[in-house]
């Protein structure tokens, strides 16, 4: 990946998990819940944020 890179500049990759997620979710089924709905925030609408935060 150095490669691709231009002298000078630098790269950073962020991955993460929701562990917090599983356990929550594990109680709300065993609760008697249900999902009625999931979603994520749209890529394009993050970079959008990220412009107009550093604008203002």
């Amino acid at each position: 990946m150095g490669v691709a890179l231009e002298p000078g500049s630098a790269a950073g990759v962020l991955v993460y998990e929701n562990a917090w997620a599983a356990p929550f979710a594990t109680a709300l089924r065993k609760g008697g819940g249900q999902l009625v709905a999931g979603g994520r925030i749209p890529i394009p609408a993050i970079i959008a944020a990220l412009d107009a935060a550093e604008s203002a």
